[in-house]
């Protein structure tokens, strides 16, 4: 950079700097130095610190004497990246700060707001600048726009490519299906693949812990997915690569994965459900039971239980519908609910599943013994569960995310190449 240039830059920092203080009037002018310009504007110590505080508050990645140079990396990084998406966004859209910011201050509201209290309030609380998270969430809104107008050609006959997919659902429902979400991370300039597979570890370690796995996702992930909290949805589980596959059956619906490596990148992928015989899941099939119960008190004997059960068995021989089943119920003078309706198979202990199962409809079981008493149930009705595709919308945005995720990337990586980059040693 040439001296004459250098003092031009400094001037303008200068001014930005006495903004930045203006809103948060707590920092000394003495404490603030520029690290770094992008395109002749300026990033100081303090942006770093607080989005370093921002990533710690919102992904609970501790920091350590080993990993805070590399986080004080990422959150520069991401800083440069901001930069670089607003200015290419603001070429293309002049008044996008104008139009993002109340999109920006609901979302913060709505992802950090707690017991009354604004985002803003709860930011500062806990140590963050809130400025620091409204230019974070700035620069995806105007990024998002950027992609959006500069992309547009990607998504014609976009109707026809939501109906295709509609179609291809229908067609695999009855297969098995699995419910994910995903934070992919990539090396970058500020780390290589190896380090970037040490901060999932991390990660993973933060979000056993109870970390808020979507928002990790919103800072971290360069999938189209991120805006979205990393949320993918269900999708058809041979569709998927083998090992993303083979990590999701190893773990239980809520649990994470262990990073995975693939082209290139870093997967955390997250459990949310998994359906075995796809969207006609048989855990989902509803029923409704009937049931006569005749108490016995807690210390009745086996003798006492072993003839009211040959009762109930006498009692129920001629019982063939559930209103007689609850007439019968009636008669024997308990309190119990004698119908049970709507309920869900795969919401009910296994144990009650697996007898649920081994009835048949109006026909009375065998006595069987309750804490309360000795009861016979019966199956009035079964209903199996319908084909629910995802509506339009979410397919449309599934589409769009698998875009744009891909072009995002790459677009990002030229504006990193054909920007002024200059980090300052101070």
């Amino acid at each position: 950079m040439t001296p004459f240039i250098r003092p031009l830059i400094v001037c303008f920092t200068l001014v930005t700097v006495f903004l930045t203080l203006a809103i948060t009037p707590v920092i000394s002018w003495a404490q603030v130095s520029i690290v770094a310009t992008v395109n002749g504007k300026p990033i100081t110590d303090y942006d770093v610190e607080q989005r370093s505080a921002f990533l710690q508050f919102a992904t609970d990645i501790q920091i350590t004497d080993q990993n805070r140079e590399r986080l004080y990396e990422d959150a520069l990084q991401l800083l440069i990246d901001d930069k670089l998406k607003l200015s290419a966004a603001k070429d293309l859209i002049p008044n996008i700060e104008a139009v993002g910011l109340p999109r920006v201050n609901k979302l913060i509201d709505e992802t950090f707001g707690t017991d009354g209290k604004p985002g803003k309030i709860v930011l500062r609380n806990a140590g963050v600048d809130p400025f620091t998270v409204q230019q974070k969430y700035l620069g995806d809104v105007a990024w998002s726009n950027f992609l959006s107008m500069r992309f547009a050609d990607k998504i014609k006959n976009f109707d026809q490519r939501v109906d295709d997919e509609l179609k291809r659902l229908k067609a695999n429902a009855l297969k098995p299906q699995v419910n994910l979400a995903e934070i992919v991370l990539a090396a970058g300039p500020s780390r290589n693949l190896e380090q970037t597979q040490a901060l999932a570890k991390e990660m993973v370690e933060a979000i056993r812990r109870g970390a808020n796995f979507s928002e990790i996702a919103r800072q971290y992930s360069v999938s189209g997915t991120a805006a979205n909290g990393g949320y993918v949805g269900w999708t058809v589980s041979e569709r998927i690569p083998e090992i993303f596959r083979e990590a999701a059956a190893a773990i239980e619906v809520g649990a994470v994965t262990e990073p995975i490596i693939l082209d290139g990148a870093v997967y955390i992928l997250r459990l949310n459900g998994k359906r075995k015989d796809g969207a006609v899941d048989a855990s989902q099939t509803r029923v409704w039971l009937a049931r006569a119960l005749h108490l016995l008190p807690e210390n009745a004997s086996d003798a006492d239980r072993l003839e009211i059960g040959a009762k109930i068995e006498r009692d129920t021989e001629l019982v063939t519908s559930c209103d007689e089943m609850v007439a019968l119920n009636d008669k024997y003078g308990s309190d119990a609910v004698a119908k049970l309706d709507d309920m869900v198979i795969g919401d009910l202990a296994p144990q009650m599943q697996k007898l649920i199962k081994s009835l048949t409809v109006n026909v009375p079981s065998s006595p069987l013994g309750f804490a309360e008493g000795i009861a016979s149930l019966m199956l009035c009705r079964t209903e199996l569960p319908v084909i629910e595709l995802p509506p339009r919308e979410e397919i449309e945005q599934t589409l769009l995310n698998n875009i744009y995720g891909s072009l995002s990337e790459r677009q990002l990586v030229r504006l990193r190449r054909t920007a002024v980059i200059e980090r300052l040693d101070n």
